[in-house]
């Protein structure tokens, strides 16, 4: 099991948060501004709102990808992610 942390900063171009892999990932998300996640291409409309200071736990399944998107502006996205080997 290997664990990751990353601060990414979230823009109105979508963008890959978790990168595909070919085991199961845990991602815990912090947000500091609102933000939309779903799939790499996700838009305002498709994704899942996380408002100001949300804080959600994902799995991510084996051959998936996670992505990120802001409505406006720019803000930050902690991410913590745990491989599970």
């Amino acid at each position: 099991m290997a664990t990751s942390t990353s601060k990414v900063t979230v823009t109105t171009t979508a963008q890959t948060i978790v990168s595909l892999d070919n085991v199961t990932q845990y991602v815990y998300l912090h947000t500091k501004g609102a933000t939309y996640v779903g799939n790499t291409d996700v838009t305002t409309e498709t994704g899942f709102l996380l408002d100001n200071d949300d804080h959600i736990t994902i799995t991510v399944p084996e051959g998936c990808a996670l992505g990120a998107v802001a409505s406006t502006g720019s803000h930050t996205l902690y991410v913590l992610t745990t491989r599970v080997d």
